[in-house]
């Protein structure tokens, strides 16, 4: 019963927070938010054996690497007794042990094991390797007793780890932020998303980093469905690219964020059209998104409308100036 209630809590939190990454083929909804650290990006290996990673990070005190992999493993049972777990521990103890040859850390050494949660319909093996890492601090080089808390276990025909550093002083709020993590990600893992669900949480994915490996991942997928509804109301005169030269790099990720915008109101609504504004909110959101990490280079017309404090009203006047309504 503990863990229907925290799913019902945590499922509605994440229904009302931004998207990290979506995974289709697993269907696994990576949140914007993990154990209270933002995800920074997403990578993938272009290898299938090795899957990809999500990284999260709150300042220079925490990271988290999430890693989903198969090592070329045909089957994978689901569980933190799952075989090749072991074998998961002893790869990050020996890349640990080549970052202390190459002097990257020092003074490694493989603390405790355990299992968490205690009670839960998906567990994870862990295992705490301590550490020190040279650091900055105000000009001077400090080294820096840290945790790399390891945890995995199998899920949807995949090893699922987790890598979770901190600073050893911070070890108190690190249990917390443990706790928290591991919850969201059992849930996360034993979710069932329909279709739908995936779309819609591969909208905020587009907009919330573009360019990045998940955004364009999530437009292919934003295209694809966009395509599936014949009477989506398309205003492409606010696709106001630079005259005199090619379309901008990146600028098709912007036309991707517009319909992203419209399936957020469509596929909830059960509709066949609307969401017209919303279509242009979330191309605004997208390009500001993508400025701020300089992905894409600035267009006059965007600039303005991006600082408009009043989008409702800009989106009215363009839409006369534009000729799609009468004054």
């Amino acid at each position: 019963m503990k863990w229907i209630i925290v799913l019902a809590g945590v499922l509605a939190m994440q229904a009302a927070a931004d998207t990290a990454h979506v995974d289709f083929d697993l269907g696994l909804v990576f949140p914007q938010q993990l154990g209270g650290m933002a995800c920074d990006t997403v990578e993938n290996y272009d290898n299938d054996d090795l899957g990809y990673s999500v990284f999260y990070s709150r300042g220079t005190e925490f990271q988290v690497e999430v890693s989903v992999l198969t090592m070329g493993r045909p089957e994978i049972a689901d569980g933190h007794k799952a075989d090749g777990v072991q074998m998961m521990f002893q790869s990050v103890e020996m890349l640990m042990n080549k970052e202390q040859k190459g002097g990257i850390i020092e003074n490694l050494k493989k603390r405790g094991s355990l299992v968490v949660p205690k009670k839960s319909p998906l567990q994870f093996a862990n295992t705490v390797f301590q550490y020190s890492q040279i650091k900055d601090t105000d000009g001077a080089s400090v080294s820096v007793p840290r945790f790399n808390s390891v945890y995995v276990t199998g899920a949807h025909n995949n090893f699922i780890k987790v890598q979770f550093r901190f600073d050893v002083a911070k070890g108190k709020e690190a249990r917390v932020m443990a706790d928290q993590l591991v919850k969201q990600l059992v849930l996360m893992l034993i979710a069932k998303n329909s279709e739908d669900d995936l779309i819609l949480a591969a909208c905020d994915a587009l907009v919330n980093n573009p360019a990045d490996f998940s955004g364009r991942s999530a437009a292919q997928r934003v295209f694809a469905k966009s395509q599936t509804f014949g009477e989506l109301n398309i205003y492409d005169a606010l696709f106001v690219w630079p005259q005199n030269y090619s379309k901008p790099k990146n600028a098709d990720l912007l036309m991707a964020a517009y319909f992203a915008g419209m399936l957020k109101v469509v596929i909830p609504g059960e509709l066949e059209h609307g969401g017209e504004f919303e279509a242009f909110v979330s191309m605004l959101k997208a390009y500001e998104n993508m400025r701020t990490r300089e992905q894409i280079n600035a267009i006059t017309e965007l600039e303005e409308w991006m600082k408009n404090p009043d989008k409702k009203a800009l989106y009215q006047k363009l839409l006369v100036d534009f000729g799609y309504v009468a004054p």
